[in-house]
């Protein structure tokens, strides 16, 4: 093994392995997205994305350059970042003998695997040798897996793929050591290099992957942000004219901000049209991670501290409740290893007078993550649609006295497995929980009564909740998302069963004058529900123009959709919405509904109204009528995309 790695090495010395390549030119495009990443309660939302045009210029001994030809970017919310030049190019000779990343503010001087030295270095184990199909032809591989051989050294964890007849880098997939990173915010850098075997003769790039994420160092917050960057090499020139520019090293230069604007002479589809920006899947990332980990043999691999200050949610350290008063938390974070974590917090609720808390174990096990959570006093929301980010609902309580849920608190233990299926994602969770009715201990600032808190029967309740989740392309100028969730419990005090399909129609571009969304579910219930279980709609977020959730029952459906049209970029939108709700009540719910204060909505109830969106569409100011037998309901709320982490 030692054997191969040295040849390598020693064939390395000649740029891309082979002496009888000369010069080429080439021409790449490829997008960097910014996203921001909610973990649990949102995944990754799409902050801004560039669109880059390269043409690329090398010869042997002279160096590299490259051009920015064309460059756009969307935003779908404020940023101000400014990208390292190497965030928007390419990877020059598979990074030479160190790797530098981020200009050498995320990675610097690290021994690259296959270079002078990194023999006495590393450790190698070679996992596989294979016949790899690379376009008509076949390549004879190594897979080799490589590590420090003391891991707290700077250094890479990953898989190379070597060709057997030239030991050139075929393909490689890296992460790093934590000792690695540069920027204390720096949490893990991860890349994939793949070169295509160009003309039977040389290995040369065809597509690059790299990703850097960020997290504060010392706390663990349900916020991180992802820098990943995604480029295609399309063509090649292998007898290019004499390249009299070339002065030596790897340059990156770009062409006036007015020429990069105006580019058009994108290749790819999707680099000519603006109705699809999606992130790329960070399934891919996902999966080098995991395999870094096991060469790892299991240690953490993140650049933070390995224990922080946490919070599950931003309203978790602080908050107002009609039911909680104020409540001020903290808790912290600990990952003893490179899947496993556990989390801790608790928070003290002064007008109840009485402390919360939550603890979780979270263990990765291949592409399964299983979880393990306990809690004492959780406030939960009835919903079962959720109504106002955390953030609305203190202000709401605080001034108005209505925190827009219907609370009651829980003690129970959770365990869950979420894995994909296929294009899926399913999470299996068995719960036994204590349900009690929440009480109204909280007024308000001012002179507002605030809205009753309504009971619930308390009670045992195990239960299994089923849930099915995929997010689709862009069709109808929208993104698409949808959910299939079942919940069944027996043999606690209560029976049932409730069956939910609920989907989210999003903007696939911010710079679009013209937008639509929309979001709707449909759901039912068997059995007999507690009130805990009801099918709440009207209001805010459901049907508004009309009381808050005064509909109910174990059938209800409600469907919402607006359109906008952009006043001035990016800071006004100006909108119109719609919206549809209905609940029935059946022998399942009748007694429940009664004890609730809810009714049926007596048919299809319609609302219409109008707004502004502001910020980047972030904070929107609307106004609903209810056309039958509502009224007038202005609300201030947070674009849903943005709603859950807080």
């Amino acid at each position: 093994m030692i054997r191969i790695i040295r040849e390598a090495a020693i064939e390395r010395q000649e740029a891309y392995s082979d002496s009888t390549l000369r010069a080429f030119d080439a021409y790449a495009e490829g997008h960097v997205d910014l996203l921001a990443d909610f973990g649990d309660f949102g995944g990754e939302q799409t902050v801004r994305t560039d669109h880059i045009a390269l043409q690329l210029e090398w010869a042997r001994g002279r160096g590299s350059l490259q051009t920015l030809l064309g460059r756009r970017n969307v935003n779908w919310a404020p940023t101000r970042i400014h990208y390292h030049i190497d965030h928007l190019s390419l990877v020059m000779e598979n990074f030479g003998s160190t790797i530098e990343v981020g200009e050498g503010d995320e990675v610097k001087d690290v021994l690259h695997p296959i270079a002078g030295g990194a023999a006495e270095f590393y450790e190698y184990r070679l996992v596989d040798s294979m016949a790899v199909m690379v376009g008509p032809h076949t390549s004879q591989q190594y897979r080799i897996q490589v590590r420090p051989a003391c891991q707290d050294d700077p250094g890479v964890i990953g898989t190379l793929d070597l060709d057997y007849a030239s030991l050139a880098i075929a393909r490689m997939t890296a992460s790093f050591t934590p000792a690695t990173y540069v920027d204390p915010t720096v949490s893990s850098v991860n890349l994939e290099l793949t070169n295509g075997w160009v003309d039977r003769r040389w290995w040369l790039p065809v597509r690059q992957r790299v990703e850097v994420r960020r997290q504060l160092r010392w706390m663990d917050l349900p916020f991180s942000t992802t820098i990943r960057s995604n480029f295609e090499i399309l063509d090649y020139n292998l007898d290019p004219d004499p390249h009299y520019r070339l002065r030596g090293g790897h340059r990156v230069a770009a062409l006036p901000q007015e020429e990069l604007e105006r580019y058009a002479g994108w290749q790819r589809q999707e680099m000519r049209i603006t109705s699809e920006f999606a992130p790329e899947d960070s399934a891919r990332f996902e999966k080098v991670r995991r395999e870094a980990i096991s060469i790892a043999a299991g240690r953490y691999l993140g650049g933070n501290a390995s224990v922080r200050f946490f919070l599950p949610d931003l309203s978790s350290g602080i908050r107002f409740r009609r039911a909680e008063g104020l409540l001020l938390g903290a808790g912290a974070s600990w990952r003893p290893a490179g899947r496993t974590a556990l989390f801790g917090w608790a928070g003290y609720a002064f007008s109840r007078e009485k402390p919360e808390a939550m603890v979780e174990l979270r263990q990765g096990v291949g592409q399964t993550t299983l979880r393990l959570n306990g809690y004492l006093e959780r406030h939960t929301d009835i919903g079962p649609f959720p109504a106002a980010a955390g953030i609305v609902s203190t202000f709401g309580a605080a001034f108005r006295g209505d925190d827009y849920v219907d609370p009651y608190f829980r003690d129970g233990l959770a365990l869950s497995a979420s894995s994909p299926v296929g294009t899926w994602t399913a999470t299996m969770t068995a719960v036994w929980e204590e349900q009690r009715s929440a009480e109204l201990v909280a007024g308000t600032i001012g002179s507002v009564e605030p809205r009753p808190v309504r009971p619930i029967t308390d009670g045992t309740d195990p239960h299994l909740d089923l849930e099915l989740t995929r997010r689709f392309g862009s069709a109808l100028a929208a993104v698409w998302s949808v959910a299939f969730r079942t919940q069944l419990a027996a043999g606690g005090d209560f029976g049932y069963t409730r069956w939910t399909a609920s989907f989210e129609a999003t903007p696939p571009d911010p710079d679009a004058v013209w937008q639509w969304e929309a979001a709707g579910a449909v759901a039912l219930a068997t059995g007999t529900l507690p009130e805990q279980r009801l099918l709440l709609v009207g209001g805010r977020s459901t049907v508004p123009g009309y009381a808050f959730r005064p509909w109910g029952g174990d059938q209800a459906m409600y469907a919402l959709t607006a359109v906008s049209r952009e006043i001035v970029a990016p800071w006004l939108r100006v909108r119109v919405l719609g919206s549809i709700g209905w609940a029935e009540i059946t022998t399942v719910s009748r007694e429940a509904a009664e004890n609730f204060g809810v009714t049926k909505s007596e048919g299809v109830r319609p609302s219409l109204g109008a707004g502004l969106g502001l910020f980047w569409d972030v904070v929107r100011i609307d106004a609903a009528k209810g056309l039958d037998g509502g009224d007038w309901e202005w609300m201030v709320s947070v674009n849903p995309a943005w709603r859950t982490p807080l």
